[in-house]
């Protein structure tokens, strides 16, 4: 180590003094306990061993973090032990971008196993205190059956994350408008912070930005709004009962949002037998986030997809249940199922809910009756294009003149994605990642992979464009576009987009056996 990095290392000590918190004889006991019952609560450990379990809370260490301590510096010294979230929040950075947040029971410090420097830096958001496994019995976790499978889909998240912090990189956003969030004190401060996001959106196509991730931006934004209003939450009204997962589901899963946007999400307990005692907390907790979103300007979903439902707040194994209902029952899996549960993604908390949803995800994809239920809804809607190849607006009503851009082709597009990338046992959301997944797997031709990746681009830029020139005449964005009114070289790729798309729909039609209008 050079001198350089040993005096950082040791003024960042002086400073922060996270020293090793210390047990007096009287209270070990006790203290021992409360790890091992805390431990007991997450994966991997829920699976341990009891000798295994009491061991770890025998050799644990327990430290403590301000707010702002950099914990691990990425690409510095390897983590000593591997770190546990025992409350607070902890972010992970690339390079000065956060790409993700970790919560109580998540865990850090993998590099603690590949002796490298650490792949991404890690700093306290709040005050937090954590956990430390020594090397020798974090190996020895992670090297169970239950440790292999969490660090395989812990991976696969950060690889997820990562792919959003490249977007967000690609569209030259700077952490600004994520650092107010982060500083809001209740959700008032975020309303007036997140009347910031509409500007942004200028900028960004002036500067010839892939809208796809101008799309992932605005995602990664409600994010973080989300996340702000839990911790709000759980700073005015206590520590969780429960281990929980907030999800995001539909156009928030996949990181697919514009201005016109609505919320669709839902929580996950861990494996719980006391719902009804824990259930109120969460009942408060989704109110808050469901609340200070609309206030944001993040419209409440109309069919009630929200964790404010009971319906929406299921344990691991009710999910995998109710998924697996959706499969098997057509009466369940209508359009707005289909259409929204199954794209998830988990935002924040420990219950490690999408290993358990992409089983079921993956084993539908041989069930030839769901398989096609999902491609009816992709087929079921027609672009609004003519059999003369023009492009065809609506003739009465408050839209004469016009069509509705999201309807009747980036949503198309987006459900045609995901049949394909299921019938493929792929569990991926973003509509470009699936389209990829699926020609790779030889689902869909590499011709018909690149005519739908071409139509969802055009579709998304024309979306956003016209959102940008609303907002410029402070008039609240809409999906419904005059196709007049677009340059004469885009309104010419408009309609090739969605005669690209009716091909793709008679393709998928014409495979599975199923009647297709057009």
């Amino acid at each position: 180590m050079d001198s350089n990095r040993a005096s950082w290392t040791d003024g960042w000590h002086e400073v922060y003094r996270c020293a090793r918190r210390p047990m007096s004889t009287s209270d070990h006991a006790s203290r021992r306990e409360e790890l091992a019952r805390f431990l007991a609560q997450f994966p991997p450990f829920q699976s341990l061993e009891p000798a295994l379990l009491a061991d770890l809370a025998e050799h644990i260490e327990v430290r403590s973090f301000p707010a702002g301590a950099e914990i691990l510096r990425q690409a510095a010294d390897p983590a000593s032990h591997l770190y546990v979230i025992r409350r607070g929040v902890v972010e992970l950075l690339d390079d000065d971008h956060v790409v993700d947040q970790l919560g109580e029971g998540d865990f850090f410090g993998l590099s603690v196993f590949s002796h490298l420097g650490p792949s991404l830096s890690a700093r306290a958001r709040v005050p937090i205190e954590c956990y430390l496994i020594d090397p020798d019995r974090a190996r020895a976790v992670m090297g169970t059956a239950a440790g292999l499978a969490l660090l395989t889909s812990t991976l696969a998240r950060w690889k997820e994350r990562d792919l959003v912090g490249q977007h967000v990189g690609h569209a030259g956003v700077d952490d600004r408008l994520v650092s107010e969030i982060a500083m809001a004190q209740d959700p008032a401060s975020l309303v007036e912070t997140s009347r910031q996001l509409p500007s942004m959106i200028r900028p960004l196509l002036d500067d010839g930005v892939d809208p796809v991730d101008i799309g992932h931006v605005i995602g990664m934004t409600i994010d973080h709004l989300a996340l702000r209003l839990i911790e709000i939450f759980i700073d005015a009204q206590g520590e969780p009962p429960a281990a929980f997962a907030w999800v995001a589901l539909g156009s928030a899963a996949r990181h697919e949002q514009a201005l016109t946007t609505d919320q669709d999400h839902a929580i996950a307990y861990g494996d719980r037998t006391d719902i009804e005692a824990i259930d109120p907390y969460f009942e408060g907790l989704a109110a808050a986030v469901a609340d200070g979103l609309e206030a944001c300007g993040i419209a409440r979903c109309e069919g009630n997809v929200m964790a404010v439902n009971p319906a929406w707040r299921r344990t691991r194994e009710g999910w995998k249940q109710r998924f697996g209902e959706y499969v098997a029952d057509p009466d369940l899996m209508g359009a707005l199922v289909a259409g929204i549960a199954f794209d998830y993604r988990r935002v924040t908390g420990p219950v490690d809910i999408e290993p358990a949803l992409d089983e079921v995800i993956r084993a539908a994809s041989g069930d030839p009756g769901f398989i096609r239920r999902l491609a009816t809804t992709a087929i079921k809607e027609a672009p609004p294009v003519g059999r003369f190849r023009d492009v065809v607006v609506e003739h009465r009503g408050e839209h004469a003149g016009r069509i509705d851009i999201k309807r009747g082709g980036i949503t198309i597009v987006t459900n045609l994605a995901r049949t394909h990338a299921i019938r493929a046992g792929v569990t991926v959301n973003r509509t470009t990642e699936r389209l990829r997944s699926a020609a790779s797997a030889g689902v869909i031709p590499d011709r018909t992979r690149e005519d739908l990746l071409e139509a969802f681009r055009l579709l998304w830029r024309i979306r956003l464009e016209h959102h940008a020139e609303q907002i410029e005449r402070s008039e609240a964005p809409d999906d419904f576009v005059d196709p007049a009114s677009l340059p004469p070289i885009t309104g010419r790729a408009l309609g090739g987009s969605f005669r690209a798309i009716v091909a793709a729909q008679k393709e998928l039609a014409s495979e599975l056996g199923l009647a297709h209008a057009r």
